[in-house]
């Protein structure tokens, strides 16, 4: 999953703006925007940004589950639920707190049971996300409900959780990197390493935090059980796609491959020339001048943080044994890499500078559009680029949301969309830096 780097960024344009602030003599006030802050809309003006309708691609698809397996797990849905009320009546659950927090998993697990029947994408992704998650919400219901009137038995519920833990750390100690030994089952071979180890690793995260003691309430109790629920339903999908996947390949030991490809893209990573962002003023550093606050520090944040976080994830994977995450990561942080370089040159060209206007704004999106569908055409197979084409694609949702959200705003209410603007340059940056960076890893990995 993509992460929305938005909070992060803001966090720490704040405390810049709160230095500069604070060595400013007399200054009583600051604005990230600058001295007349960013240009702001009503939100009936920004409507025309989102005319051009955005694309959409399908996440790849390198292992098809068997035609049953959903099924099983919707049953165990359905089981879970038979005795959860819908909705759960004042009279069973007096508590409001409570009767709202089943509700709210009931109806949680009833979407994701639906979408994993009719899913907008594979049933690849149906097995690993939607059922997963249907039963987390289903489970949590069902203990949530059943706690009102009767004490659990919590030493069963820390077994199971004991057991759950116990089975993730095996499957994710006892990964192997196997396939065919051919370009596209390399690359085939990677994408499946990458699914594998982030759901487990995040199964993994999930127990980890299991905290349930004899004072925990309900509603927590709930949650837990949930996690539990949800940890166990993600190790039987990638057992059952494991086996799957296991029956179609040759079953070469692709290690080798993949701890070499991802040794020499760290290494190309070290050699790239990056200030440490511990030392004052490091965002200066990485253009020709010194950066002004409000949009230009935006920009130049948007643009290189990926490149940062892409980097640490490479390293912290090798040293957790998880080479698809880590080629994952290197995919991504060659088109982060290249992605800044081309909106620094923009930047220091004046070709981006703080919009002015709707039109800016959305001429900048449909530039991005365009080299979405360029990158969609070239990535067709499953593989870590097309993977990376389709997170790429999801960034670009969430900034369409953010923008649609501002839209739909009171309309006496200015908003500005400088921070959005910002995003679409990026994004249109990293649909044409996509090629070339798929290539640089593609090419380690069939060496």
């Amino acid at each position: 999953m993509t992460d929305r780097p938005v909070a992060s960024r803001r966090r720490f344009l704040a405390g810049v703006a709160a230095t500069s602030m604070a060595a400013v003599a007399g200054c009583n006030e600051t604005s990230i925007g600058g001295d007349d802050g960013p240009t702001r809309f009503s939100p009936s003006e920004i409507d025309p940004i989102l005319e051009q309708s955005r694309p959409e691609a399908d996440r790849p698809v390198p292992i098809e589950p068997d035609d049953d397996v959903i099924g099983r797990g919707i049953e165990r849905v359905d089981d879970l639920l038979a005795d959860v009320p819908d909705p759960v009546p004042v009279e069973t659950v007096p508590n409001g707190v409570v009767r709202e927090s089943i509700d709210r998993r009931r109806e949680s697990a009833t979407d994701d049971r639906s979408d994993a029947l009719e899913p907008p994408e594979s049933s690849y992704r149906a097995l690993r996300v939607a059922v997963p998650r249907a039963r987390e919400s289903a489970r949590g219901a069902a203990v949530t409900l059943s706690a009102v009137d009767a004490d659990p038995d919590l030493d069963d519920l820390a077994a199971e959780c004991d057991e759950a833990q116990s089975t993730v750390d095996d499957r994710l100690e006892g990964l192997e990197y196997r396939g065919d030994d051919t370009d596209d089952g390399r690359l085939r071979g990677a994408l499946v390493a990458a699914d594998r180890e982030d759901d487990l690793a995040s199964a993994r995260r999930t127990v980890d935090r299991w905290r349930v003691t004899e004072h925990t309430n309900v509603v927590d109790l709930g949650e837990s059980a949930g996690d539990v629920e949800f940890v166990e339903a993600t190790v039987h999908a990638w057992d059952h796609l494991a086996d799957r996947y296991d029956a179609d390949v040759d079953g070469v030991d692709l290690e080798p491959v993949f701890s070499d490809a991802l040794a020499v893209s760290i290494d190309a990573a070290d050699g790239v020339d990056l200030p440490d962002q511990g030392e004052q003023d490091w965002l200066d550093e990485l253009v020709d001048g010194e950066l002004e606050m409000g949009f230009p520090q935006t920009l130049i944040w948007d643009a290189v943080r990926p490149v940062y976080d892409a980097r640490d994830r490479m390293i912290d994977a090798r040293e957790d044994g998880r080479l698809g995450t880590g080629l994952a990561a290197a995919i991504r942080f060659e088109q982060e890499y290249r992605t800044f370089r081309t909106v620094r040159d923009r930047f220091e060209d004046g070709d981006l500078e703080t919009p002015e206007s709707i039109d800016e704004v959305r001429a900048e999106r449909e530039a991005a559009i365009a080299a979405a569908e360029s990158a969609m055409a070239e990535f067709t197979t499953p593989s870590l680029a097309s993977a990376r084409l389709a997170e790429t694609l999801q960034t670009f949702e969430w900034t369409d949301d953010r923008i649609q959200r501002d839209a739909d705003r009171d309309p006496d209410r200015q908003v500005s969309v400088s921070d959005e603007y910002s995003e679409y340059a990026c994004l249109r940056a990293r649909f044409d830096a996509l090629s070339d960076a798929a290539a640089a890893v593609r090419e380690r990995l069939l060496e």
